[in-house]
């Protein structure tokens, strides 16, 4: 990212409608995110969240993962060779449910880098601000988007709290940086 072009993009052309979809976040996975973001310090990073879906559209997150990746402070990269490592891994019936990733300070707007670098537009794409240090509960403070009429939505926190629920379980975690 060397332009401030990268940063900014323009606003929706259209308004964001509610869709009554659910993805569900085992506690666990909530907390391997948090950890797997945080330790790789001064740096942005990705990882995705994995899992089945139901007949309506509903997810629940049965695997966090870390793929091999180039990391900065400003932004991180995932090879389609590193993507393709993870998705051999899947379950048969998992899918991808969110893109998750850090960034540097409280911004979780995509970037225009951001918007690009989304491996699918069926997942959500959650930035972590502080790479992933937060101290408030989920999902305040947490930018989700949604892949709808041709842009990435930031969800209000309303809308998120609603798209996106923590509920108990435990998820598989990998680190394969």
């Amino acid at each position: 990212m060397d332009v401030e072009d990268d940063l900014l993009r323009p606003p929706p052309k259209r308004a964001y409608q509610y869709a009554d979809i659910k993805l569900h976040v085992p506690f666990s996975a909530l907390t391997a995110t948090f950890d797997l973001l945080s330790r790789v310090g001064r740096r942005e990073s990705g990882l995705f969240w994995y899992g089945p879906r139901d007949s309506s559209g509903n997810g629940t997150v049965a695997y966090v993962v870390a793929p091999r990746q180039r990391m900065s402070w400003g932004n991180y990269g995932i090879s389609a060779e590193a993507l393709a490592e993870v998705v051999h891994r899947l379950a048969d019936d998992w899918k991808p449910l969110a893109q998750v990733h850090s960034h540097p300070g409280s911004r979780v707007e995509h970037s225009n880098y951001d918007d690009r670098m989304v491996s699918s537009r069926r997942a959500l794409s959650l930035v972590f601000p502080f790479y992933g240090r937060v101290r408030q509960p989920f999902p305040t403070g947490i930018g989700i988007h949604e892949w709808q009429s041709d842009y990435w939505h930031l969800l209000d926190q309303a809308s998120a709290a609603l798209r996106v629920l923590i509920i108990n379980g435990a998820a598989q975690v990998d680190d394969l940086r």
